[in-house]
């Protein structure tokens, strides 16, 4: 992406923080631009099963009482938008449902942030922070445009083999690298890298689709038997 294309999307992605932050009562759209998905069902299933995926993760429902105060003391979770109950309940339950997909998951980097770290730890048992991963919200152009650059070669990073990874972030730094805006809060995106330095899009997996994808993928293999 150029960088004045990331400028025009940092400045949008601004306006519309600022109006989520409080500064106005209306709300920005939250709403998924994710292209139709190129696999589905129970073919996706087998797919992630397979491994060689890198899983975007929007962070889990957050608590809209709650909001980031201080950006520059990550670890205190008290100045941040965390996640609701909801949202901790909603990441448990993928987590369970990855087990019982038989889904494999390696690595696992989120952002520093308290509800991106937390989404991974309840889904996966366990994350490391990445920096490249924090939300652009404040940054200014040069860093909007070098996490954007960051999350490309991330998403394009072959898994260990049998394996998938998976990345815990928000929507603004998605949309900036790859013009995907992640909607709803839990939501999953998955890539395909191609082993070239690329990926590919592959899904948009809504939070409340894994326990379809279990019944799918059940189908499919009681069908085959």
């Amino acid at each position: 992406m150029t960088a004045t294309g990331v400028r025009r999307r940092h400045a949008t992605w601004v306006v519309a923080s600022l109006v989520w932050s409080g500064i106005s009562l209306a709300q920005p759209e939250d709403k998924s631009n994710s292209p139709p998905n190129v696999i589905d069902g129970a073919e996706l299933v087998q797919a992630l099963r397979a491994g060689g995926h890198v899983l975007y993760f929007r962070h889990g429902k957050t608590d809209l009482s709650t909001r980031d105060a201080d950006r520059a003391s990550l670890d205190n979770c008290s100045t941040q938008r965390v996640l609701s109950e909801e949202g901790r309940q909603q990441m448990t339950q993928i987590g369970r449902e990855f087990k019982r997909l038989r889904i494999p998951v390696g690595t696992v980097l989120a952002s520093p942030y308290c509800r991106t770290l937390d989404t991974a730890r309840l889904a996966f048992g366990k994350v490391a922070g990445e920096p490249e991963l924090s939300h652009t919200v404040t940054a200014d152009a040069a860093t909007t445009q070098r996490r954007a650059a960051a999350l490309s070669k991330l998403l394009a990073v072959e898994p260990q083999p049998g394996t998938n990874t998976v990345l815990s972030g928000h929507t603004g730094n998605l949309q900036e690298a790859t013009g995907i805006w992640p909607s709803p809060e839990g939501v999953a995106i998955v890539f395909k890298p191609d082993g070239r330095g690329a990926s590919k899009y592959l899904a948009t997996i809504d939070p409340t689709r894994w326990a379809e994808l279990g019944r799918k993928a059940q189908t499919s293999g009681a069908a085959k038997r």
